[in-house]
Order: C-alpha cells, then structure tokens, then sequence
C-alpha cells in the first residue's frame, strides 16, 4: 500500500525538521510544557511528537516514574524521534507507530492504559480527521487530565503564509481550539509572540476533562 502523501512527505521532512525549525519552535515547546503541567509519575502521550523535539522537556517533567509516550505516523520522524532516545539514554520514552492510520487514540487505549496528559504540537492543523483525532484523545484522557494544543493560526493567509501551509501539508486557518473549549471543563487559550516566519500566531489552548 503507498503512503498517505502527508505521511511521505514527513519522511522526507524528517531528514532536515531540526535543523530548519528547531530554534525556532524552542520557546513555543517550553510554554507548551508551562500550560501541559505533567507532574512526576504521569503518562503523558506527543500526538504527532516528530522527531521528538519535546522529548527532553516531557521526560524531565515526569521523572523516572513517569511515561512518554511520542506517537507519529511518519516512519522517518519516528526513527529520528528513535535515535534521540538512544542517544539520551531515556528510559521513560517509548514510541508508539500508527504506519498508515490515523492519530486516533483508539487501537491504543489498553495498550496506553492511565493517560494523565496529551499534548498535540503542530499536529492538529496536519492530520485531516482532526476533529474526530482530538474528541477521541480527549475520550482517552483520564478523569482531571488536561491536552494542550500548540500550533500556529492565521485566518486569512497571504502567500508566505501559504508557502507554509504548503511546506508543511498543514491548515493554518483551522480555529482548533474550539472545539477543545467545547469539550472541557476548563479551559484557557493564550497567543505567543511569534515570528514571521511562522506564517501566523502561535497560540496554546489547553482544557482539562472534568
């Protein structure tokens, strides 16, 4: 069976993502892992985790006893996401492929068993099913667990932007935080000062399952 086009061209993607977008995402993860709040000992799940960029602020937030878990469902982000755990020596990282499905969190669910914290990093403008990807994560999460979606928004796109949108096979228009505000208890949606280069504004939603 071929690729998706999204998940083949990610495989490509994977071979220069850290070295175009790291610095530039850096402070976005930060204040992504200040809104998630994962404590020692949680299971936090990267939906869409990449190459693992946010690796090393996840496992460091939930300790030894705590859980990573990074799903993707490029094989070329996931064997850079591989090898960075190798390299740190994580012993509380694990990756989770999902080949040529959906992010859906549900042939996982027994598998991923207690999931306290769900974070979707440049994800949710990405996958084409988002809405039905995000509501089963949701479903997924345990009683007072909390998502966070970190992504950029931008309602009327010009050409750079669009070249953005191209470069990433990604819907910046997508107001994905409302549908996040629908389905929680708690919620709180913040804009972060972000770069040109970005194509928008970054924004962090975050909402807790009652």
């Amino acid at each position: 069976m071929s690729k998706a086009p999204s998940t083949a061209w990610y495989d490509v993607f994977s071979t220069f993502y850290d070295t175009a977008l790291d610095a530039t995402y850096r402070p976005h993860r930060e204040a992504a892992l200040a809104a998630l709040a994962p404590e020692p000992g949680m299971t936090v799940v990267d939906v869409g985790c990449g190459t693992g960029a946010s690796f090393s602020l996840l496992a460091g937030a939930v300790g030894a006893q705590g859980r990573v878990v990074g799903v993707d469902a490029s094989a070329g982000m996931l064997a850079k996401a591989r090898r960075r755990v190798e390299r740190h020596g994580w012993q509380n990282v694990e990756l989770l492929s999902v080949g040529e499905g959906s992010l859906s969190s549900q042939p996982w669910a027994a598998q991923l068993g207690r999931v306290d914290r769900v974070q979707c990093f440049l994800t949710m403008s990405v996958i084409p099913d988002w809405e039905r990807v995000l509501s089963e994560w949701l479903d997924a999460l345990a009683p007072g667990g909390r998502l966070v979606i970190a992504d950029v928004y931008n309602a009327e796109p010009g050409p750079y932007a669009r070249l953005v949108e191209l470069t990433a096979r990604a819907q910046i228009r997508r107001r994905r935080w409302e549908l996040l505000h629908a389905r929680t208890s708690s919620f709180d949606l913040s804009w972060q000062k972000s770069s040109w280069s970005l194509g928008g504004q970054f924004f962090i939603a975050r909402g807790d399952r009652a």
